[in-house]
């Protein structure tokens, strides 16, 4: 094996670059056809759903996106900048642990072109880490879940309430965490209304596609894994005249 630290790793990575880039291009231009063809087949379907961020859970029915690189989706979408989709498109869009990958300027701009791809009367449902419900944790002020009991799931190696809280902040890509209210001022900005705090796997929508969702921790979850996801929909309203 290589040392990565090798003048020879160095340099074979160099090379490997414009190899990378004409592959990515060439999967781009593959997706790109592919992608016209699906919006073709759900221009007149009963039902459009964009599933952001998708990552291993590939959703039936929905059109499964995430960035260049992921396998199994319907094609690359990279939710930092301007989203290439149709106006008025979608009845719902969902997206599990995503926004926080993204800075704040770049998730306003997000949030913008969900308002702008979303038919009027859609719905979307996103799931993020919550700054509050992390806080109470650490500290100990919830009465029905301690950072300890996360223990059991841990897949990082060693922990404690403070590599627990770390991770939250700064691991994984994160790079802007929420509460409940801000997010509701960047909505209601945008546009969105009916701005609603949910409990997993429960739409207080009307699309029954939203239920039984929320499955990032497994299918036989326990209700205290979501002890810090604060989980929102909100709806455009339908007299949007955009």
């Amino acid at each position: 094996m290589i040392n990565r630290k090798s003048r020879l790793y160095s340099s074979l990575k160099w090379m490997y670059q414009p190899i990378k880039g004409i592959k990515d291009i060439s999967q781009e231009v593959n997706y790109q056809l592919s992608k016209k063809a699906i919006l073709n087949n759900y221009q007149n379907s009963e039902f459009a759903g964009l599933h952001i961020g998708c990552g291993a859970f590939y959703m039936p029915g929905w059109i499964n996106t995430d960035i260049l690189g992921t396998p199994n989706i319907d094609f690359p979408l990279d939710i930092s900048n301007k989203l290439p989709l149709p106006d008025n498109f979608f009845d719902v869009i969902y997206g599990s642990e995503v926004i926080e990958h993204i800075d704040l300027i770049e998730a306003r701009e997000f949030i913008r072109e969900m308002y702008r791809i979303l038919k009027p009367g859609g719905v979307i449902r996103l799931t993020t880490p919550d700054i509050t419900e992390i806080c109470r944790l650490f500290l100990d002020l919830n009465q029905d879940v301690k950072v300890s009991d996360f223990a059991s799931t841990w897949l990082e190696g060693e922990f404690s309430k403070e590599i627990w809280i770390n991770a939250l902040f700064r691991a994984w890509g994160h790079k802007y965490l929420w509460t409940f209210e801000h997010f509701v001022d960047e909505l209601t900005k945008v546009g969105f209304a009916n701005i609603q705090r949910c409990e997993p796997h429960k739409t207080k929508s009307d699309n029954p596609q939203l239920n039984n969702l929320d499955n990032r921790y497994g299918d036989s979850e326990a209700d205290w894994q979501f002890a810090h996801t604060l989980i929102i929909e909100a709806h455009k309203p339908i007299d949007n005249n955009n």
